[in-house]
């Protein structure tokens, strides 16, 4: 957090204490999908005699894990409706009182012996996931200057990874990772948007917000003086000004209208691309085979789990990196160094895992790979893209444009959750090979038509999309001369 020190207090403090509540989101990814044997043990324990059969039991388990993705999409949908109508901040204090109920609610399902109930805690704490994964990235970016966007907007992603690594440590089984302790491990996470709901009220509303969809300028110099702890904010209010009357077409703009306004073709179809990149980059392979492959060198199944702690206490030191360097390097050079490591090393992953038995040295060789899969992931494809999303949309189509990519990301999450292991059990150590020409595909994409767009203002990013665009149309009327 050495980039924010020097920083205005009121800035720093708002823009932490905001990210903070993606600890949650961090800690709910993990621990919804981490007590697969303790939902077995639940499930013969609340389920009818007809549900009892083996094959049946297990069938309502994948649904049940599954249902955490596909309520994300639910979610997703929402963020436009609440941004645009509650504003930026009444829908961080939304979500924070979501969050809270759905902490209780997954707390209560070893209480409540009904299968059906727990399946609803699930996809309620789905739908929250899902709107927090828009809700605070949105906020900071808006609230946070040009010089530390992408470090601000990348932050939720770093306390997401802090929130796997909190819930690797509680779930380990002389912890909380039991039956008796499941309750608490459920509901114990509650405590960080309880708080949030105590501390939104002081938080100031985003100036972009105020200024130009409520059409508020003293509100949002208010704003902008509290964030940046000073008088004279004249530079910003204008920048805003500016992008107020640019952004004249796109009032009151809703999803479809952005999906169907020609002008802003170029930056939806650059925010689905930069989403099923960031999905389908083969995160849930890796995940899958980290695992596998740290067993295989014979370390201990005890010994495993400490392996997994330390592997996430360095995706955080990653985490921690691209947001040092999303203002200096820029965004377009991580996500495409981000995409690299990934498409080398699926394929790497690939024949070491393929190899493992007929030598049993590369089994060292694929616990290298993964971990380098997961730097690259965590760079690059996993926070840049969120960035991205803020800045090539102006202020009102923004919140609209984060239910495409959430919607997008989402949706995919779930289809590679309950697709991915079908895949895995037909293709093996293979399913790597469907990753690797998405990565390859995503590249192509971003290096040939995503600008940088480090220390700009959203006028100039515009600017750079428009002239990009002109130059593809003015080279294929070309062309068909």
């Amino acid at each position: 957090m050495d980039i924010l020190m020097g920083l205005p207090r009121t800035f720093v403090w708002v823009s932490v204490a905001s990210a903070t509540i993606s600890i949650q989101y961090g800690y709910n990814i993990y621990v919804v999908y981490y007590p697969t044997m303790l939902l077995e043990h639940f499930y013969n324990k609340s389920t009818f005699e007809e549900l009892t059969e083996p094959n049946s039991q297990m069938l309502l388990i994948g649904i049940t894990i599954a249902l955490f993705p596909f309520g994300g999409i639910f979610g997703a949908l929402t963020v436009g409706c609440l941004l645009d109508t509650f504003g930026r901040k009444n829908s961080l204090m939304i979500a924070s009182i979501f969050s809270t109920v759905s902490a209780i609610l997954m707390g209560c399902s070893n209480l409540i012996y009904a299968f059906e109930y727990t399946m609803f805690a699930r996809l309620y704490t789905g739908i929250c996931a899902g709107i927090l994964s828009g809700v605070v990235p949105l906020y900071l970016g808006e609230i946070s200057p040009r010089n530390l966007r992408g470090c601000l907007v990348m932050m939720p992603h770093f306390f997401t990874t802090v929130g796997v690594l909190l819930s690797r440590f509680v779930s380990l089984h002389n912890v909380l990772g039991n039956q008796e302790g499941w309750p608490i491990l459920m509901g114990v996470i509650g405590i960080i948007p309880g708080i949030q709901m105590f501390l939104v009220p002081f938080y100031p509303e985003s100036p972009g917000y105020l200024l130009i969809q409520k059409g508020d300028e003293e509100k949002a110099r208010q704003a902008l003086q509290k964030l940046r702890d000073k008088e004279d904010v004249e530079d910003e209010m204008e920048e805003l000004r500016q992008e107020d009357i640019a952004e004249k077409a796109e009032k009151e703009m809703t999803c479809m209208k952005l999906i169907q306004t020609e002008s802003l073709r170029r930056q939806v179809v650059t925010t689905i691309v930069l989403m099923s990149g960031q999905q389908l980059a083969g995160l849930n392979a890796a995940y899958y085979y980290t695992e596998k492959i740290y067993l295989a060198t014979n370390v201990g199944m005890e010994n495993v789990q400490f392996i997994s702690i330390a592997t996430t206490t360095l995706l955080c030191l990653t985490g921690a990196l691209a947001m040092y360097l999303a203002d200096s390097v820029g965004r377009r050079v991580l996500i495409l160094i981000g995409f690299v490591c990934c498409t080398i090393t699926c394929v790497l992953l690939t024949m070491t895992l393929e190899l493992q038995e007929s030598f049993p040295v590369m089994k060292y060789f694929s616990a290298f790979f993964v971990n380098v899969f997961l730097f690259g992931h965590f760079l690059g494809p996993g926070p840049v893209p969120s960035v991205l999303v803020v800045e090539i949309f102006f202020q009102s189509s923004r919140a609209s444009a984060y239910v495409i990519a959430g919607f997008t990301k989402w949706f995919l999450s779930f289809l590679t959750g309950v697709s991915f292991l079908q895949i895995q059990n037909r293709l093996g150590s293979y399913s790597f090979f469907i990753f690797w020409p998405i990565c390859i595909a995503t590249f192509y994409y971003i290096f040939k038509f995503v600008p940088e767009t480090k220390q700009k203002t959203y006028m100039d990013i515009r600017r750079i999309m428009a002239k990009h665009t002109s130059r593809r149309i003015k080279v294929k009327k070309h062309g068909g001369k």
